[in-house]
């Protein structure tokens, strides 16, 4: 089966995606594959297709006997450089991607969250990107690119999921959208004794159903990857890996409010020239933003939405 086949319609047309079936049908994939994206579930989803090729097995290809991952661990979320024989370490992974294959084809190593190397970890895994065995294909996954070594990055081919490509999977989340889009348009036609609570009380529902659909998307996304986990990950491990698909899946939600923002904005000033000065579209952007931000220091979630919506209450029912 080809590899856009195996995954959802919305990534059948991704460049990434459309470049690594060419190079797996012609067998010129490489052996150090970068993949990045906002999406953990879909990285994992991409590589577990690519690993099943590459080993030809139609069972999970991470129990694959020539299958090594590797993940942070620790309070830290760190992955260490280690001792060879120590298990979830980079010093493991190096010493069984380079031994002779267990069942006499190619072998694959996958390192999950790749920007949490240490330096000594990284250093340690320039030194196999440089030097590659034959028949091994290294994978990293991230969502922060940026956070490896140059010198990593130049040795990999470099594959980034788009977000927009990264279809959010709830039923609740185009009636959301919907319910948001009428409350703007209730901004905009402006405040009154009798509209200004209905308002505020859509303001904290759509923030109460925001909180919902990102609850249920982790849940979930979490279900599902756990199953697949080593054994000795501990239960905080466990919970900084859920805490970062909830940020995965939030940093998503708010690219695409910020998309329906602004294309609200242009149809109104496409149907009605003049009519809504360009300053509320990039307040309204500046407060979504800021409210990212407070999420990044640790603000409480529910707090920091309210924030923004309150915020955009005022930009809009001002903007006439």
């Amino acid at each position: 089966m080809q590899l856009s086949q195996s995954l959802p319609e919305a990534l059948r047309d991704c460049r990434a995606v459309n470049v690594l079936e060419r190079s797996l049908a012609q067998n010129r994939l490489g052996h150090g594959i970068l993949l990045h994206g906002e999406s953990p579930g879909i990285l994992e989803q991409i590589v577990r297709v690519i690993a099943s090729q590459l080993l030809e097995t139609e069972r999970d290809p991470l129990k694959h006997p020539d299958c090594f991952t590797l993940r942070p661990s620790g309070k830290a979320r760190m992955i260490k450089v280690g001792d060879s024989g120590e298990a979830n370490t980079m010093r493991q992974l190096i010493v069984n991607v380079q031994k002779s294959s267990n069942q006499g084809g190619p072998k694959v190593g996958i390192i999950f969250d790749a920007d949490r190397m240490n330096p000594a970890s990284a250093n340690a895994f320039l030194k196999t990107l440089e030097e590659p065995t034959d028949g091994t294909t290294l994978f990293l996954l991230t969502s922060r690119p940026y956070d490896l070594l140059d010198t990593i990055r130049s040795r990999c081919l470099n594959f980034r999921v788009p977000a927009a490509l990264e279809k959010i999977e709830h039923t609740d989340w185009p009636p959301w959208a919907s319910a948001y889009r009428a409350w703007l348009k209730r901004l905009l036609a402006g405040p009154s004794k009798e509209s200004i609570p209905q308002m505020v009380m859509g303001a904290y529902g759509l923030n109460a159903r925001f909180q919902t659909i990102l609850g249920e998307l982790t849940k979930d996304e979490w279900q599902s990857l756990k199953k697949d986990l080593p054994e000795q990950i501990t239960a905080e491990e466990k919970d900084a890996m859920e805490a970062g698909l909830s940020k995965g899946f939030r940093k998503q939600l708010f690219g695409e409010v910020e998309k329906m923002t602004a294309r609200f904005a242009r149809e109104i000033e496409q149907h009605n020239p003049g009519e809504l000065p360009a300053l509320a579209l990039g307040r309204a952007i500046e407060s979504l933003e800021k409210s990212v931000g407070m999420m990044e220091l640790n603000f409480n979630q529910a707090a920091a939405l309210e924030r923004f919506f309150l915020s955009s209450l005022r930009i809009w029912t001002a903007a006439r």
